[in-house]
């Protein structure tokens, strides 16, 4: 009822309502996406929130990789992820069997972007996202884009936009994704009609797999290979410009760099790229491939890329004490 109630008829807003200060809203309006009124009332009591600013610009993402890693990878999470692998163990396989990815992989993204759903962030989503989009200026046209996509996705579930919590940014459910992706990959896998990404394991592991399989997950693809630095001495002079910069495995090989005997050996034609993580001891260098690519398009960052891939692997290995 609430939700009837807040896409229905709302009160009058003040003598400079959001769609008049805000050109891009008006623009929605224009559109037809969305009733000005509606907009004026939902948006004209938010104020900024100061904490989502700061955090913008303090991201763990910036710090080096050996202190990043430490907020991903426990123990704890370790022991968690395994339980949760054993626990979903067969609605992990027929996700595997829809979607060709692997159960380890769905598991560590679900345990580094919530813990498995313990913290799926305490901030007020549209609050987040208003804010962003209205007082971030270096990237309020994402922000924007992500508030409007937002609305709809509360339109099309019938949620009451003032309801959801997400991360500061406006991730929203147990995998943190933004609106647009959620409205592109969410599916309802346990078929009751819903796409119930805050409680439903089945929903949320499922939607994963959407994600990178919709990004060309490549299953049995080559994640990284750690180079041993006394065989490839220069590798700081190669370093690739970015992950949009990959080239063929084969002329990898051209320049010089060399595999030990134990490492899988890509295709000559595999795109790869060559980045470098930071240590405590000094910096470690990859050769890293395809499905290495499609984590960043979850998250941009490499780091970030990286400890899903290690939280995988090690959930993927047999303990020897569980």
């Amino acid at each position: 009822m609430v939700v009837l109630l807040l896409w229905g008829t709302p009160s009058l807003a003040d003598d400079h309502p959001p769609t008049v200060t805000q050109p891009w809203l008006a623009e929605w309006v224009n559109r037809g996406e969305f009733d000005a009124a509606w907009l004026n009332t939902l948006l004209a009591p938010l104020t900024p929130d100061p904490r989502v600013l700061h955090l913008m610009d303090s991201q763990a993402e910036a710090k080096p990789y050996y202190l990043y890693r430490k907020n991903f990878i426990n123990a704890q999470r370790i022991q968690s992820g395994r339980e949760q692998m054993r626990l979903h163990h067969d609605l992990l396989q027929r996700i595997q069997k829809k979607f060709h990815v692997p159960p380890e992989m769905l598991v560590a993204l679900w345990g580094v972007e919530s813990d498995f759903g313990r913290h799926a962030g305490g901030f007020s989503v549209l609050r987040s996202l208003y804010t962003l989009a209205a007082h971030y200026p270096r990237r309020a046209s994402f922000f924007q884009e992500e508030l409007r996509q937002f609305l709809l996705l509360c339109r099309e579930e019938g949620w009451d936009p003032q309801v959801p919590e997400g991360s500061y940014a406006g991730a929203i459910g147990q995998m943190q994704m933004m609106p647009s992706t959620l409205r592109a990959y969410a599916v309802d896998f346990s078929g009751d009609g819903k796409r119930d990404i805050f409680h439903n394991p089945s929903d949320v592991l499922a939607s994963i797999a959407s994600f990178l399989a919709g990004h060309e997950w490549n299953p049995g693809g080559i994640l990284s290979i750690q180079l041993n630095q006394k065989i490839n001495p220069d590798l700081g002079t190669l370093i690739s410009p970015s992950l949009d910069a990959m080239r063929p495995w084969q002329e990898w090989q051209e320049k010089g760099i060399v595999l030990t005997a134990k490492d899988k050996k890509p295709d000559p034609n595999e795109p790869a790229a060559l980045i470098r993580l930071e240590e405590q001891q000094g910096s470690r260098y990859y050769m890293v491939f395809g499905n290495f690519k499609v984590i960043t398009r979850w998250n941009r960052s490499s780091r970030f890329a990286m400890v899903v891939h290690e939280l995988a692997d090690l959930l993927r290995r047999k303990p020897t004490h569980d």
